[in-house]
Protein backbone atom coordinates (compact mmCIF):
# COMPACT_ATOMS: atom_id res chain seq x y z
CA UNK A 1 0.00 0.00 0.00
CA UNK A 2 1.35 3.43 -0.99
CA UNK A 3 1.82 5.70 2.00
CA UNK A 4 2.47 9.42 1.65
CA UNK A 5 2.35 12.61 3.68
CA UNK A 6 -0.97 14.28 4.41
CA UNK A 7 -1.52 16.98 1.73
CA UNK A 8 -2.71 19.42 4.38
CA UNK A 9 0.80 19.38 5.91
CA UNK A 10 2.57 20.54 2.77
CA UNK A 11 2.09 24.19 3.70
CA UNK A 12 3.36 23.86 7.27
CA UNK A 13 6.82 25.15 6.37
CA UNK A 14 5.31 28.53 5.50
CA UNK A 15 4.00 28.82 9.06
CA UNK A 16 7.40 28.16 10.66
CA UNK A 17 8.81 31.60 9.89
CA UNK A 18 9.51 34.02 12.73
CA UNK A 19 6.79 36.40 11.51
CA UNK A 20 4.18 33.63 11.56
CA UNK A 21 5.32 32.42 14.99
CA UNK A 22 5.11 35.84 16.65
CA UNK A 23 1.79 36.73 15.04
CA UNK A 24 -0.02 33.38 15.22
CA UNK A 25 1.83 31.62 18.03
CA UNK A 26 2.19 34.54 20.46
CA UNK A 27 0.07 37.61 19.68
CA UNK A 28 -2.94 35.69 18.39
CA UNK A 29 -2.96 33.33 21.40
CA UNK A 30 -2.77 36.22 23.89
CA UNK A 31 -5.52 38.11 22.06
CA UNK A 32 -7.66 34.97 22.03
CA UNK A 33 -7.46 34.64 25.82
CA UNK A 34 -8.32 38.33 26.23
CA UNK A 35 -11.19 38.01 23.73
CA UNK A 36 -12.64 35.00 25.56
CA UNK A 37 -12.32 36.79 28.90
CA UNK A 38 -14.17 39.81 27.48
CA UNK A 39 -16.93 37.65 26.01
CA UNK A 40 -17.37 35.78 29.30
CA UNK A 41 -17.73 39.11 31.10
CA UNK A 42 -20.29 40.15 28.49
CA UNK A 43 -22.27 36.97 29.13
CA UNK A 44 -22.12 37.54 32.88
CA UNK A 45 -23.38 41.14 32.68
CA UNK A 46 -25.90 40.83 29.85
CA UNK A 47 -27.65 37.80 31.35
CA UNK A 48 -28.62 39.67 34.54
CA UNK A 49 -32.37 39.96 35.02
CA UNK A 50 -32.58 43.76 34.78
CA UNK A 51 -30.52 43.74 31.55
CA UNK A 52 -32.87 41.47 29.59
CA UNK A 53 -34.25 42.98 26.38
CA UNK A 54 -34.42 42.25 22.67
CA UNK A 55 -31.03 43.85 22.05
CA UNK A 56 -29.33 41.99 24.90
CA UNK A 57 -30.75 38.70 23.58
CA UNK A 58 -28.92 39.35 20.33
CA UNK A 59 -25.77 40.54 22.09
CA UNK A 60 -25.68 37.43 24.32
CA UNK A 61 -25.95 35.21 21.24
CA UNK A 62 -23.17 37.22 19.60
CA UNK A 63 -20.97 36.71 22.67
CA UNK A 64 -21.53 32.93 22.51
CA UNK A 65 -20.74 32.94 18.78
CA UNK A 66 -17.58 35.01 19.33
CA UNK A 67 -16.27 32.52 21.88
CA UNK A 68 -15.81 29.66 19.41
CA UNK A 69 -13.52 31.01 16.61
CA UNK A 70 -10.77 32.47 18.87
CA UNK A 71 -10.83 29.32 21.02
CA UNK A 72 -10.41 26.82 18.18
CA UNK A 73 -7.87 28.99 16.35
CA UNK A 74 -5.75 29.45 19.47
CA UNK A 75 -5.92 25.70 20.19
CA UNK A 76 -4.69 24.96 16.67
CA UNK A 77 -1.86 27.48 17.06
CA UNK A 78 -0.86 26.11 20.47
CA UNK A 79 -0.79 22.53 19.16
CA UNK A 80 1.24 23.53 16.11
CA UNK A 81 3.81 25.87 17.67
CA UNK A 82 4.26 24.44 21.17
CA UNK A 83 3.48 20.71 20.97
CA UNK A 84 4.16 19.61 17.40
CA UNK A 85 7.95 20.35 17.40
CA UNK A 86 8.40 18.13 20.48
CA UNK A 87 5.93 15.39 19.49
CA UNK A 88 6.47 15.21 15.73
CA UNK A 89 7.45 11.55 16.06
CA UNK A 90 4.29 10.52 17.91
CA UNK A 91 1.72 8.91 15.65
CA UNK A 92 -1.03 9.44 18.26
CA UNK A 93 -0.37 13.16 18.51
CA UNK A 94 -0.14 13.57 14.73
CA UNK A 95 -3.49 11.82 14.33
CA UNK A 96 -5.13 14.01 16.98
CA UNK A 97 -3.55 17.15 15.52
CA UNK A 98 -4.67 16.46 11.94
CA UNK A 99 -8.24 15.49 12.87
CA UNK A 100 -8.78 18.34 15.34
CA UNK A 101 -7.34 20.87 12.90
CA UNK A 102 -9.77 19.74 10.21
CA UNK A 103 -12.80 19.85 12.50
CA UNK A 104 -11.78 23.08 14.25
CA UNK A 105 -11.40 24.90 10.94
CA UNK A 106 -14.95 23.94 9.96
CA UNK A 107 -16.28 25.07 13.35
CA UNK A 108 -14.45 28.38 12.98
CA UNK A 109 -16.02 28.90 9.54
CA UNK A 110 -19.52 28.11 10.83
CA UNK A 111 -19.40 30.45 13.80
CA UNK A 112 -17.61 33.19 11.87
CA UNK A 113 -20.46 33.16 9.35
CA UNK A 114 -22.93 33.06 12.23
CA UNK A 115 -21.23 36.05 13.86
CA UNK A 116 -21.23 38.03 10.59
CA UNK A 117 -24.96 37.62 10.08
CA UNK A 118 -25.67 38.33 13.75
CA UNK A 119 -23.99 41.70 13.30
CA UNK A 120 -26.30 42.30 10.34
CA UNK A 121 -29.32 41.31 12.43
CA UNK A 122 -28.33 43.53 15.38
CA UNK A 123 -27.72 46.57 13.20
CA UNK A 124 -30.92 45.96 11.23
CA UNK A 125 -32.95 45.90 14.44
CA UNK A 126 -31.29 49.11 15.58
CA UNK A 127 -31.92 50.78 12.22
CA UNK A 128 -35.62 49.88 12.42
CA UNK A 129 -35.78 51.28 15.96
CA UNK A 130 -34.16 54.52 14.79
CA UNK A 131 -36.12 55.00 11.57
CA UNK A 132 -39.47 53.31 12.31
CA UNK A 133 -40.12 53.21 16.08
CA UNK A 134 -43.76 52.15 15.67
CA UNK A 135 -42.81 49.26 13.39
CA UNK A 136 -40.09 48.24 15.85
CA UNK A 137 -42.65 47.76 18.63
CA UNK A 138 -44.42 45.08 16.59
CA UNK A 139 -41.52 43.29 14.90
CA UNK A 140 -38.31 43.97 16.87
CA UNK A 141 -39.15 41.76 19.84
CA UNK A 142 -37.46 38.80 21.52
CA UNK A 143 -39.59 36.24 19.69
CA UNK A 144 -38.58 37.61 16.28
CA UNK A 145 -34.96 37.74 17.44
CA UNK A 146 -34.99 34.06 18.48
CA UNK A 147 -36.51 32.97 15.16
CA UNK A 148 -33.96 35.03 13.22
CA UNK A 149 -31.10 33.56 15.27
CA UNK A 150 -32.25 30.00 14.50
CA UNK A 151 -32.52 30.78 10.78
CA UNK A 152 -29.03 32.33 10.73
CA UNK A 153 -27.55 29.33 12.55
CA UNK A 154 -29.14 26.90 10.09
CA UNK A 155 -27.86 29.01 7.19
CA UNK A 156 -24.33 29.04 8.63
CA UNK A 157 -24.30 25.25 9.05
CA UNK A 158 -25.78 24.70 5.60
CA UNK A 159 -23.15 26.89 3.89
CA UNK A 160 -20.24 25.09 5.57
CA UNK A 161 -21.80 21.62 5.45
CA UNK A 162 -19.76 20.42 2.39
CA UNK A 163 -16.61 20.98 4.45
CA UNK A 164 -17.81 18.12 6.70
CA UNK A 165 -17.86 15.66 3.79
CA UNK A 166 -15.05 13.43 5.02
CA UNK A 167 -15.72 10.11 3.33
CA UNK A 168 -12.87 7.98 4.66
CA UNK A 169 -9.97 7.71 7.08
CA UNK A 170 -6.59 7.31 5.40
CA UNK A 171 -3.20 6.24 6.68
CA UNK A 172 -0.40 8.75 6.11
CA UNK A 173 3.32 8.49 6.72
CA UNK A 174 6.15 10.80 7.66
CA UNK A 175 9.91 10.48 8.18
CA UNK A 176 10.30 8.25 5.10
CA UNK A 177 7.47 5.94 6.13
CA UNK A 178 8.76 5.26 9.64
CA UNK A 179 5.85 6.95 11.43
CA UNK A 180 2.25 6.32 10.43
CA UNK A 181 -0.76 8.36 11.45
CA UNK A 182 -4.41 8.72 10.46
CA UNK A 183 -6.18 11.59 8.76
CA UNK A 184 -9.56 12.48 7.29
CA UNK A 185 -9.97 12.50 3.52
CA UNK A 186 -12.43 14.87 1.88
CA UNK A 187 -14.93 13.63 -0.64
CA UNK A 188 -13.84 13.50 -4.26
CA UNK A 189 -16.66 15.92 -5.10
CA UNK A 190 -14.81 18.74 -3.36
CA UNK A 191 -11.73 18.19 -5.54
CA UNK A 192 -13.57 18.76 -8.80
CA UNK A 193 -12.87 22.04 -10.56
CA UNK A 194 -16.54 22.82 -11.12
CA UNK A 195 -17.33 22.43 -7.44
CA UNK A 196 -14.28 24.39 -6.29
CA UNK A 197 -15.01 27.24 -8.73
CA UNK A 198 -18.67 27.30 -7.67
CA UNK A 199 -18.71 26.43 -3.97
CA UNK A 200 -15.88 28.50 -2.51
CA UNK A 201 -16.80 31.81 -4.22
CA UNK A 202 -20.44 31.27 -3.24
CA UNK A 203 -19.46 30.57 0.37
CA UNK A 204 -17.32 33.72 0.47
CA UNK A 205 -20.08 35.86 -1.03
CA UNK A 206 -22.78 34.59 1.34
CA UNK A 207 -20.72 34.37 4.53
CA UNK A 208 -18.52 37.45 4.17
CA UNK A 209 -19.16 39.81 1.25
CA UNK A 210 -22.95 40.24 1.55
CA UNK A 211 -22.87 40.84 5.36
CA UNK A 212 -20.05 43.35 4.94
CA UNK A 213 -21.92 45.32 2.25
CA UNK A 214 -25.16 45.31 4.25
CA UNK A 215 -23.32 46.50 7.36
CA UNK A 216 -21.66 49.26 5.38
CA UNK A 217 -25.03 50.57 4.14
CA UNK A 218 -26.57 50.37 7.62
CA UNK A 219 -23.50 52.11 9.03
CA UNK A 220 -24.12 55.07 6.71
CA UNK A 221 -27.75 55.38 7.84
CA UNK A 222 -26.85 55.06 11.52
CA UNK A 223 -24.08 57.65 11.23
CA UNK A 224 -26.61 60.07 9.81
CA UNK A 225 -29.08 59.29 12.61
CA UNK A 226 -26.30 59.61 15.18
CA UNK A 227 -25.34 63.02 13.81
CA UNK A 228 -28.93 64.28 14.00
CA UNK A 229 -29.30 62.88 17.54
CA UNK A 230 -26.12 64.64 18.60
CA UNK A 231 -27.46 67.93 17.24
CA UNK A 232 -30.66 67.45 19.24
CA UNK A 233 -28.67 66.81 22.40
CA UNK A 234 -26.55 69.93 21.96
CA UNK A 235 -29.52 72.19 21.12
CA UNK A 236 -31.74 71.32 24.08
CA UNK A 237 -34.14 73.96 25.34
CA UNK A 238 -35.34 74.60 28.84
CA UNK A 239 -38.71 73.09 27.95
CA UNK A 240 -37.31 69.56 27.67
CA UNK A 241 -38.17 67.41 30.64
CA UNK A 242 -35.74 65.23 32.53
CA UNK A 243 -37.42 62.08 31.20
CA UNK A 244 -37.05 63.16 27.59
CA UNK A 245 -33.47 64.15 28.28
CA UNK A 246 -32.71 60.68 29.66
CA UNK A 247 -34.44 59.00 26.72
CA UNK A 248 -32.47 61.02 24.18
CA UNK A 249 -29.21 60.30 25.97
CA UNK A 250 -29.96 56.55 26.12
CA UNK A 251 -30.98 56.57 22.45
CA UNK A 252 -27.72 58.32 21.54
CA UNK A 253 -25.52 55.96 23.56
CA UNK A 254 -27.10 52.75 22.26
CA UNK A 255 -26.86 53.98 18.67
CA UNK A 256 -23.25 55.02 19.27
CA UNK A 257 -22.49 51.55 20.67
CA UNK A 258 -23.94 49.83 17.58
CA UNK A 259 -22.05 52.21 15.28
CA UNK A 260 -18.79 51.36 17.09
CA UNK A 261 -19.54 47.63 16.74
CA UNK A 262 -20.11 48.16 13.02
CA UNK A 263 -16.95 50.24 12.60
CA UNK A 264 -14.73 47.64 14.27
CA UNK A 265 -16.43 44.89 12.30
CA UNK A 266 -15.90 46.58 8.92
CA UNK A 267 -12.26 47.45 9.60
CA UNK A 268 -11.34 43.98 10.88
CA UNK A 269 -13.35 42.05 8.31
CA UNK A 270 -12.08 44.15 5.41
CA UNK A 271 -8.62 42.63 5.90
CA UNK A 272 -10.10 39.13 5.88
CA UNK A 273 -12.24 40.01 2.86
CA UNK A 274 -9.20 41.28 1.01
CA UNK A 275 -7.31 38.08 1.89
CA UNK A 276 -10.10 35.83 0.59
CA UNK A 277 -10.50 37.81 -2.64
CA UNK A 278 -6.73 37.71 -3.04
CA UNK A 279 -6.76 33.91 -2.71
CA UNK A 280 -9.51 33.60 -5.31
CA UNK A 281 -7.66 35.85 -7.75
CA UNK A 282 -4.29 34.10 -7.36
CA UNK A 283 -5.87 30.84 -8.53
CA UNK A 284 -6.10 32.41 -11.98
CA UNK A 285 -2.33 32.98 -12.11
CA UNK A 286 0.21 30.46 -13.33
CA UNK A 287 2.44 28.42 -11.04
CA UNK A 288 5.41 30.81 -11.11
CA UNK A 289 3.26 33.80 -10.22
CA UNK A 290 1.62 31.89 -7.36
CA UNK A 291 5.05 31.13 -5.87
CA UNK A 292 5.95 34.82 -6.11
CA UNK A 293 2.81 35.88 -4.22
CA UNK A 294 3.09 33.11 -1.60
CA UNK A 295 5.01 35.25 0.93
CA UNK A 296 2.49 38.07 0.60
CA UNK A 297 -0.34 35.62 1.13
CA UNK A 298 1.30 34.26 4.29
CA UNK A 299 1.72 37.70 5.89
CA UNK A 300 -1.78 38.68 4.84
CA UNK A 301 -3.15 35.53 6.48
CA UNK A 302 -1.36 36.27 9.76
CA UNK A 303 -2.59 39.87 9.86
CA UNK A 304 -6.11 38.76 8.97
CA UNK A 305 -6.06 36.21 11.81
CA UNK A 306 -5.12 38.88 14.33
CA UNK A 307 -7.78 41.29 13.05
CA UNK A 308 -10.46 38.59 13.27
CA UNK A 309 -9.46 37.84 16.86
CA UNK A 310 -9.65 41.55 17.71
CA UNK A 311 -13.10 41.71 16.13
CA UNK A 312 -14.36 38.77 18.19
CA UNK A 313 -13.09 40.28 21.45
CA UNK A 314 -13.60 44.02 21.00
CA UNK A 315 -17.28 44.04 21.95
CA UNK A 316 -16.54 44.15 25.69
CA UNK A 317 -14.82 47.51 25.33
CA UNK A 318 -17.55 48.78 23.00
CA UNK A 319 -20.35 47.81 25.41
CA UNK A 320 -18.62 49.90 28.07
CA UNK A 321 -20.01 52.95 26.27
CA UNK A 322 -23.35 52.06 27.82
CA UNK A 323 -23.38 53.38 31.43
CA UNK A 324 -25.89 50.69 32.44
CA UNK A 325 -23.36 48.01 31.41
CA UNK A 326 -20.58 49.71 33.38
CA UNK A 327 -22.78 50.21 36.43
CA UNK A 328 -23.93 46.58 36.43
CA UNK A 329 -20.36 45.30 36.15
CA UNK A 330 -19.18 47.65 38.89
CA UNK A 331 -22.01 46.67 41.25
CA UNK A 332 -21.42 42.94 40.83
CA UNK A 333 -17.66 43.28 41.20
CA UNK A 334 -18.16 45.32 44.38
CA UNK A 335 -20.69 42.79 45.64
CA UNK A 336 -18.46 39.76 45.03
CA UNK A 337 -15.33 41.44 46.44
CA UNK A 338 -17.34 42.42 49.51
CA UNK A 339 -18.64 38.87 49.84
CA UNK A 340 -15.09 37.52 49.60
CA UNK A 341 -13.92 40.02 52.21
CA UNK A 342 -16.77 39.05 54.56
CA UNK A 343 -16.04 35.35 54.01
CA UNK A 344 -12.36 35.87 54.79
CA UNK A 345 -13.26 37.82 57.92
CA UNK A 346 -15.72 35.14 59.07
CA UNK A 347 -13.15 32.43 58.43
CA UNK A 348 -10.50 34.33 60.39
CA UNK A 349 -12.87 34.96 63.32
CA UNK A 350 -14.01 31.33 63.35
CA UNK A 351 -10.42 30.09 63.28
CA UNK A 352 -9.46 32.54 66.03
CA UNK A 353 -12.40 31.47 68.22
CA UNK A 354 -11.63 27.78 67.74
CA UNK A 355 -8.01 28.38 68.64
CA UNK A 356 -9.03 30.38 71.71
CA UNK A 357 -11.47 27.66 72.78
CA UNK A 358 -8.80 25.01 72.43
CA UNK A 359 -6.41 27.07 74.56
CA UNK A 360 -9.14 27.59 77.17
CA UNK A 361 -9.79 23.86 77.34
CA UNK A 362 -6.11 23.22 77.91
CA UNK A 363 -6.08 25.82 80.65
CA UNK A 364 -9.05 24.13 82.30
CA UNK A 365 -7.24 20.84 82.23
CA UNK A 366 -4.16 22.36 83.79
CA UNK A 367 -6.00 23.97 86.70
CA UNK A 368 -6.77 20.75 88.64
CA UNK A 369 -3.18 19.64 88.29
CA UNK A 370 -2.04 22.93 89.72
CA UNK A 371 -4.48 22.64 92.58
CA UNK A 372 -3.35 19.11 93.40
CA UNK A 373 0.11 20.43 93.84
Amino acid sequence: MNCSEDPSRFGENDFRSSFAFWTLGVISVILSFLANAGNLINLFVLTRRHMRSTMTTLLVTLAWADLVPPTVVSLNNILFYYFLPHMNNSSTFLTIHIITRSLFNVLANIFTTFSNWLIVLITTFRLIVVKKPLVAKNYCNRRTARHAIIIILILSIFISFPLFLYTSIRIYCTNNGQIKYYGLELSSILHRKFFSHLFYPTMVIISLLIPWLICFLIWLFLMRALHSAQIQLTTKTMNTTFTNDRKQDTYFRITLMIVCVLSVYMVCRSVHLFEVIYLLITQLFNFQQQIYFEQIRMKLFCISNIMLTINHGANFYIYSINPKFRLTLKLYLTYYFRRCRIKRRETFILFHLRRQNSNDSLDDLSVPCHRNR
